[in-house]
C-alpha cells in the first residue's frame, strides 16, 4: 500500500463520493472547500444521491454535482414492470462515471455502495478509510486510518483530506441558496411573527424522536410567550406533525411537506433558534449560522454534535449513546423520554436572549448533561 500524505499535483479530475444522508453531507463540506484551496486547479465534483444534492449544487468548489438516484433505482427493482428501466437507468449511470475518466476518488463513505461507485469509475487512485465497512476498503489504493473515536464526524472527514496533501482544513460550511428560494422562504415565513422558533421533530430513527406529548407543550409554551413557532420537516412527516399541531390555540405555522431543500436552508437562515432532535436539518440549520437547540439520546454529540452556536441536551445514563435505531433496555427509550419541556424551553429562551452569532472556527455546542430525572413538567 503506498505511502501517504499523497500529492495529487498531476491530477486532473477528482471525485469526492459522499451520497448521503443529509446531515453527512452537510458534514463533509469543508472537505470540497479545503480541497478546493489546496488543489485549485484540479477538477472537484461530488457524487451524490438526490435527496441531498441540492445541498452540494452551487458549492463554490465543487465544478460538477454527479446525481446517483440509487434509492429510486432500489424501489424501481421491487415493481416488475420498472425493473429493465430502472437497470438501465444504473447501467448508464455506471457508464457515465467510467466516460468522466475521474484520475483520483477520495470515498468518505466507506460501505458497499460506495465501493460499486470507486469500481464504476475506473480511477486510479482510490483513497478512502480503512475501517470502511462491507468490504469497502479492498477497492482502495490508499488507506487512511481515521483518527480514533470519538472525534466529530468534520475533523474525521479532513482526515481524508489531508491524506492527499490538503492538510490546512478550512472549516466552512456553503450551502448556496437562489434567489428565487430565499424570497420563497420569506413569503413562506410571513405568517409567522418574531422572534421566529423552528421545531423539527423528525428522525430516521426511532431511537431519536421524542414525544409527540412534549413537542405540543413545548410549541404552545412558545406560542404563549408570543414567539412564532415554525414546524418544518418532510413529506413522509406530515401526519406525526399534525398530530403536534393539532386543536393548538394560536396555531403555529406547519410547513412540513411543503419545502424544498433549498427553501429549508433559507428558512432555517431566518429563524432565530432551530429545536431538533440530531437529524440532518440541524445540521443544516448550523450551517446557515442558525442557533440551535439539540436533542441527543441514542447519538454521541462528540461525533455528530452541532458545530456552532447553540445547547446540546442529553441525559446522562450509562447506555447513552448507544449508536441504536431501537432501544435494547425493555423498549424504553429514557435517553429521550426523560428530556423534559422546562429545559428545552430555558435553553430555547437563552438561546432567543443571547442572538449568539455563529463562531469564526466551529466548535461543537455546549453540551448540557441532565443529570437526576426531571420533574414532571406543568406545561
Amino acid at each position: 500500500m503506498p505511502s501517504l500524505p499523497l500529492r495529487l499535483d498531476g491530477a486532473e479530475r477528482l471525485l469526492l463520493i459522499k451520497p448521503s444522508a443529509l446531515g453527512d453531507v452537510v458534514q463533509a463540506l469543508p472537505v470540497a472547500a479545503t480541497l478546493g484551496r489546496r488543489y485549485p486547479n484540479i477538477r472537484l465534483d461530488w457524487l451524490v444521491e438526490e435527496e441531498a444534492a441540492d445541498i452540494v449544487l452551487g458549492h463554490p468548489a465543487v465544478s460538477g454535482v454527479v446525481v446517483s438516484g440509487r434509492r429510486r433505482w432500489l424501489r424501481h427493482l421491487r415493481h416488475p414492470a420498472r425493473i429493465l428501466p430502472a437497470l438501465a437507468e444504473m447501467r448508464g449511470f455506471a457508464a457515465d462515471l467510467r466516460r468522466r475518466r475521474y484520475d483520483v476518488v477520495l470515498d468518505l463513505q466507506g460501505l458497499f455502495k460506495s465501493a460499486l461507485y470507486i469500481l464504476a469509475t475506473g480511477a486510479p487512485i482510490r483513497v478512502g478509510f480503512a475501517e470502511g465497512r462491507e468490504g469497502a476498503p479492498r477497492v482502495l489504493t490508499h488507506r487512511v486510518v481515521a483518527p480514533p473515536q470519538p472525534v466529530h464526524a468534520v475533523e474525521r472527514y479532513l482526515a481524508l483530506a489531508a491524506a492527499v496533501d490538503a492538510a490546512e482544513p478550512v472549516r466552512e460550511f456553503q450551502i448556496s441558496v437562489p434567489p428565487e428560494d430565499s424570497a420563497a422562504a420569506v413569503a413562506s415565513l410571513a405568517p409567522a411573527r418574531r422572534p421566529r422558533v423552528a421545531l423539527h421533530a423528525a428522525a430516521r430513527w426511532r431511537t431519536k424522536l421524542w414525544e409527540v406529548s412534549r413537542w405540543r407543550a413545548l410549541a404552545a409554551a412558545l406560542l404563549a410567550e408570543g414567539i412564532g413557532v415554525v414546524f418544518t420537516g418532510g413529506r413522509e412527516d406530515v401526519a406525526s406533525a399534525g398530530a403536534i399541531v393539532e386543536g393548538l390555540n394560536p396555531a403555529p405555522l406547519s410547513l412540513v411537506g411543503r419545502l424544498s431543500l433549498k427553501q429549508l436552508v433559507a428558512v432555517l437562515r431566518d429563524v432565530d433558534v432551530l429545536v431538533s432532535v440530531d437529524s440532518g436539518p440541524m445540521h443544516v440549520a448550523v450551517a446557515a449560522g442558525t442557533a440551535v437547540v439539540a436533542l441527543f439520546g441514542p447519538t454521541d454529540p462528540r461525533r455528530t454534535g452541532p458545530l456552532g452556536p447553540g445547547t446540546i441536551l442529553r441525559r446522562d445514563l450509562p447506555c447513552s449513546p448507544c449508536l441504536q435505531r431501537r432501544c435494547r433496555i425493555a423498549d424504553q427509550y429514557a435517553c429521550m423520554r426523560e428530556l423534559g419541556v422546562a429545559e428545552v424551553l430555558e435553553a430555547t429562551r437563552a438561546l432567543l436572549q443571547a442572538r449568539t452569532e455563529p463562531l469564526g472556527n466551529p466548535q461543537i455546542s455546549q453540551i448540557t448533561q441532565i443529570h437526576p430525572p426531571p420533574e414532571p413538567s406543568p406545561l
